[in-house]
C-alpha cells in the first residue's frame, strides 16, 4: 500500500471519528433535554445510546493512528490488522446494543407501556435520524474509498442509532392507536442491529484467522503465471495473509524437470513483479519440478 493511500485512509478515519464524536455529543444534549422536559424514558435512553457511539468513534480514531504505523522489528508486516481489531470491537458493541434493546422491548411489551409525546419529541427524533444516517453515509463513502473496515463498522453503528430513533419516532406517531407498536418495532430493529453486528465481526475475523482465495483471484494469478512463462495448470497450494492493506500471497509453481534453477528463478521473479503491480500483493513462490 502506498504512503499516499495510507495517508488518505488515515485521514478519512480521523475526520469521520472526530465529526462523529462532536455530532453525537450535540445530539445527546438535545435528546436528553427534550426527554427530561417530557419525562420520556425512551428519548433519554436513546440519548445515552447516541452518546455510546462516541466510544466506537474513539476506537476508529485510535485505529486510524495505530494502523498507519510502519513496519518494525516486532511487526514486520506493519500494523494494518489493528483496524480489523477495532472493527471487531465495534461489532461486539452492536451486538450488546441489540441485546439491550431487544430485552427492553420485551419488558415494555409485558408491561404494556405506552409513552405520551408532543411535537418536540418528533422534532428531536427527525434531527437524530437525519444526522445519524448522514454520518453513516459518510462512513460508508470513506469505506468505499479506502476499504477501511472500521469505517464500515462505524457506519453500521451510526445506522443502528438511526434505526432506534425511527422506532421511537414511529412510537410517537402511532403509539396512541397501538400500544404495542413501540415494543414490537424495537424488537425487530434489535434483530437488524444484531445481524449487522455479526456481519461486522465476520468481516473482521475472516482475515484475522485466515481466508481462502476467491476463484477470481486464483484465476488472475494463474493468468499472470501463464503470461510470464509458467504453466498455469500446475500452479497450486495457495495461501493468503492480509495485514490491513498489506497482503502476503504464497503458492507453488511446477516446472519441467530439466529447467535450471536460474531459468525458474527468472520466471518467478517476473511473476512476483507482475502480482505486485497488478494485484498489489507481495508474492513468495515455491519452485517445484516434475
Amino acid at each position: 500500500m502506498s504512503k499516499a493511500r495510507q495517508q488518505q485512509k488515515s485521514n478519512y478515519m480521523l475526520v469521520e471519528g472526530v465529526a462523529s464524536i462532536l455530532i453525537n455529543i450535540a445530539l445527546f444534549i438535545y435528546k436528553y433535554i427534550v426527554g427530561m422536559s417530557l419525562g420520556s424514558l425512551a428519548i433519554m435512553a436513546d440519548a445515552w445510546h447516541t452518546l455510546s457511539d462516541c466510544l466506537s468513534s474513539g476506537i476508529v480514531i485510535v485505529g486510524s493512528i495505530y494502523s498507519k504505523k510502519p513496519a518494525d522489528q516486532e511487526h514486520p508486516f506493519g500494523h494494518g490488522r489493528a483496524e480489523l481489531i477495532t472493527s471487531f470491537l465495534i461489532g461486539v458493541m452492536l451486538i450488546f446494543v441489540a441485546y439491550s434493546f431487544g430485552f427492553e422491548s420485551i419488558k415494555n411489551f409485558m408491561a404494556k407501556n405506552v409513552a405520551n409525546f408532543d411535537n418536540r419529541a418528533i422534532g428531536v427524533m427527525l434531527v437524530s435520524v437525519i444526522s445519524k444516517e448522514a454520518l453513516a453515509q459518510f462512513s460508508f463513502f470513506g469505506y468505499r474509498k479506502t476499504d477501511a473496515h472500521s469505517l464500515y463498522a462505524d457506519g453500521w453503528h451510526h445506522r443502528s442509532d438511526a434505526f432506534t430513533s425511527i422506532v421511537v419516532l414511529v412510537g410517537i406517531v402511532f403509539g396512541g392507536s397501538f400500544w404495542w407498536m413501540d415494543s414490537v418495532l424495537t424488537f425487530l430493529i434489535s434483530l437488524i442491529i444484531l445481524y449487522a453486528g455479526f456481519d461486522v465481526i465476520r468481516g473482521a475475523v475472516k482475515p484475522l484467522i485466515g481466508e481462502t482465495l476467491s476463484d477470481d483471484l486464483i484465476e488472475s494469478v494463474k493468468n499472470i503465471v501463464s503470461e510470464c512463462g509458467g504453466k498455469e495448470d500446475t500452479t497450486h497450494h495457495f495461501h493468503l495473509h492480509r495485514y490491513g492493506e498489506h497482503a502476503e500471497l504464497t503458492f507453488h509453481v511446477l516446472f519441467e524437470k530439466n529447467t535450471t534453477v536460474y531459468d525458474a528463478h527468472e520466471v518467478v521473479t517476473k511473476i512476483e513483479i507482475d502480482i505486485k503491480e497488478k494485484l498489489n500483493m507481495e508474492a513468495t513462490i515455491h519452485i517445484e519440478t516434475e
